[in-house]
């Protein structure tokens, strides 16, 4: 596991886990979160900073299903709300100096999405901020789902994958600064229980039924604790080839 966060980590020690809320139908961004973090040289966490949250103002209306879902409202954005090319910076800023050095966990492809549309219809942004987070950014959902999935063979939401280590969701869900600070708490988990990635990872290869023939029957003999030889599998290609 480490071996593989490391491919993707590589040698920065900054990570900054975000979330983004969007609009219904112009993807742009409505709210966002964020928490940093300094790790140590095996990747765990070395200090967690305190987290940032910001309403900002999109061009386009909300849409009733993601107010339903986030509990975000046009008021809250009226009130509280920023523009994005002023969220952009204040994220920035709250990175600070390790802004260019960082790595920028998401969850899903959406949250990238919503980066770019709401670039695209507030161009005044720095789009080098966007251009950062974007080339540097890690889709945790994408990396966790090589080793965890469900019974079918799908990705796991953020909080189901956090009930895989029996660790419940903490706060409200669709609130980006909540999101985040749980992402931050999977990434963690992930580290810390290589048993419960093993087991799963077992369970999933178990379950992966694409292989080539012999293949497959060499797979069931060693998941029913057969032992399994050269001439096994070669008797195996045989059957195969009747």
């Amino acid at each position: 596991m480490i071996k593989k966060l490391s491919q993707h980590i590589r040698h920065k020690r900054h990570l900054v886990f975000l979330d983004f809320e969007g609009t219904q139908l112009s993807h742009e961004m409505i709210a966002f979160g964020a928490v940093k973090v300094d790790l140590n040289d095996d990747y765990s966490i070395k200090k967690t900073y305190k987290g940032i949250h910001r309403y900002v103002r999109p061009t386009q209306e909300i849409g009733r299903y993601v107010t339903k879902l986030t509990q975000i409202t046009e008021a809250d954005l009226l009130d509280k709300g920023i523009p994005f090319a002023q969220a952009m910076t204040s994220l920035r800023n709250y990175v600070g100096k390790k802004f260019e050095d960082a790595v920028f966990i998401v969850f899903g492809n959406h949250d990238l999405r919503i980066l770019n549309q709401s670039l695209a219809h507030s161009p005044d942004a720095d789009e080098v901020i966007i251009k950062t987070i974007t080339k540097n950014s890690i889709d945790f959902s994408k990396f966790i789902a090589e080793f965890i999935k469900d019974e079918k063979g799908n990705p796991l939401s953020l909080l189901n994958n956090l009930l895989v280590f029996n660790y419940v969701f903490k706060g409200n869900f669709h609130q980006p600064l909540d999101d985040a600070k749980n992402l931050l708490k999977l990434y963690e988990l992930t580290l810390k229980n290589p048993d419960i990635i093993f087991t799963q990872y077992q369970q999933q290869l178990s379950r992966y039924h694409h292989l080539p023939g012999p293949i497959q029957t060499i797979m069931n003999k060693i998941y029913a604790k057969e032992t399994v030889d050269y001439q096994v599998f070669q008797q195996a290609i045989k059957d195969y080839l009747k």
